[in-house]
């Protein structure tokens, strides 16, 4: 059986009845001051798109930084899902059905756009990340900012992958939370690859890491944040 990511995710978050935290890395980035870190501090009023949102959980904490919000998950059932439960907290959103490699929103929709483990997800659609970038930068205004990360090639989401049909892409095949296995992820080499992949579409480049040992995952993983050239 081939594997099928909307089904494969809509099983994960069925169970799921309460929306979690926000990642600390994305309310550092948000409202930490660093000293590489380039992005705007300034949020209220400006539009924001979550690509491959999850369980919502970027959502409340965006709008309560002023932001209009906007989001994007890979199923209808998850879409509509995440919209009752926004509707529940009072949290406005527009939610679409859509993935990094077709995003359903007009070109430069937006002044700022996370993609926060999502991007590189190759399932959905074509093994070619280079439209996956083209994409987002299609949606996002020009001068505007990308905000995401990545997993490093040493990341456990990489334990026991196989190689895909092209060069810098592999198979998911030994996922501990059991979602992603026949997933083809894009797997950087290292940041120089990272910009490489980035740079035709995005400048100014802002990078962080991620490495720790959480009670048993290596997680390893790019954050970065870059503008979209005018």
């Amino acid at each position: 059986m081939s594997y099928d990511p909307r089904t494969a995710w809509e099983s994960a978050y069925r169970s799921q009845t309460e929306i979690a935290y926000p990642a600390e890395g994305v309310i550092r980035i948000f409202k930490g001051r660093f000293p590489k870190l380039n992005l705007p501090t300034e949020h209220k009023g400006l539009s924001i798109l979550d690509l491959g949102c999850g369980d919502g959980r970027h959502l409340p904490f965006f709008a309560s930084l002023g932001f209009e919000v906007s989001a994007v998950e890979i199923s209808d059932n998850l879409c509509e899902s995440l919209q009752q439960k926004m509707s529940s907290i009072s949290v406005p959103v527009d939610i679409r059905c859509g993935h990094a490699g077709n995003i359903p929103f007009d070109n430069g929709s937006f002044d700022r756009l996370l993609t926060w483990n999502s991007c590189y997800y190759m399932s959905a659609g074509e093994e070619n990340f280079q439209d996956h970038v083209k994409e987002m930068a299609r949606v996002i205004k020009p001068g505007g900012w990308i905000i995401a990360s990545i997993p490093k090639k040493m990341s456990f989401i990489f334990n026991g992958s196989e190689p895909a049909n092209s060069p810098g892409y592999r198979v998911i095949r030994d996922d501990y939370f059991g979602a992603r296995n026949g997933e083809v992820m894009r797997c950087l080499e290292n940041q120089v690859d990272l910009e490489e992949s980035f740079c035709q579409e995005f400048e100014g480049f802002c990078h962080a890491d991620i490495d720790m040992n959480w009670f048993g995952l290596a997680y390893h993983w790019h954050v970065f944040c870059a503008r979209k050239k005018s």
